[in-house]
């Protein structure tokens, strides 16, 4: 009997450890840009969830070999379009230029917060992550915004785009956002061109139980920051000078 106990017990910490490891490796992709066509909006996904919505506001793209090249261009200031330049970057989700999507992650199987999302991006010139921002809003009524230098990476240090290739890994917590979404926007306050390709969440922390609205919001810990345009982006542009 108490061998068997012994098995039991033993197949019991192989499968935790195998159930541990599946979940330490598991990624959720989010959009790989594969042929995408930045001017229509696909139904699906990569990763087989709806795309809800997408915007390209205020900028140029194309797909260049499976990856999108954004021309971010920013509105500037126009006194007929605002009552005033407090009005102006009061209203920045407007006048900045904006990538975006709505996908649907709540419905993946096996749906998770998560430690990482990582983003494979370069630039034309390098140092444009100092004209971005990263900005989600999960639920309607929860928002998310950082500027894109001040995001915390796996190693502790924050991310420079160079003219180079490179994979992202963004610590989400240390980042102060939440480990999934379902709207993600990279928003530019002054000119600037990126390379995007693929975006990805990993390391699983706790799982989703998505069926209803409550666990989703229950499961965001992250302190809300507001939306962009409660960022001090006049001093942002005021260090680009």
């Amino acid at each position: 009997m108490k061998k068997f106990v012994a098995l039991i017990l033993a197949a019991m910490m192989l499968l935790a450890v195998a159930v541990s490891a599946l979940a330490e490796g598991e990624v959720f992709p989010w959009d790989n840009f594969d042929d995408r066509d930045p001017n229509a909006k696909p139904e699906l996904a990569p990763n087989g969830a709806n795309i809800w919505w997408d915007n390209w506001a205020n900028l140029r793209a194309k797909n260049e070999d499976g990856a999108i090249k954004i021309d971010f261009r920013p509105k500037e200031y126009d006194a007929e379009d605002f009552d005033s330049e407090e009005d102006y970057f009061a209203h920045a989700a407007d006048w900045m230029a904006n990538w975006g999507e709505a996908i649907n992650m709540w419905a993946l199987d096996g749906i998770s917060w998560c430690k990482y999302v990582t983003i494979r991006i370069k630039g034309q010139e390098g140092g444009e992550e100092k004209k971005m921002i990263m900005d989600w809003h999960p639920e309607d009524s929860k928002f998310y915004a950082a500027r894109f230098s001040d995001l915390v990476l796996a190693d502790g240090s924050h991310p420079v785009i160079t003219t180079d290739w490179q994979d992202l890994v963004i610590d989400l917590e240390a980042s102060g956002f939440p480990g999934m979404t379902n709207a993600f926007h990279l928003r530019a306050f002054a000119k600037c061109v990126v390379w995007l390709d693929d975006i990805s969440f990993c390391e699983a922390v706790a799982p989703i139980d998505a069926t209803t609205q409550e666990t989703i919001l229950a499961g965001m810990t992250a302190e809300e920051t507001g939306k962009p345009g409660d960022l001090p982006i006049k001093d942002y542009l005021a260090e680009l000078e």
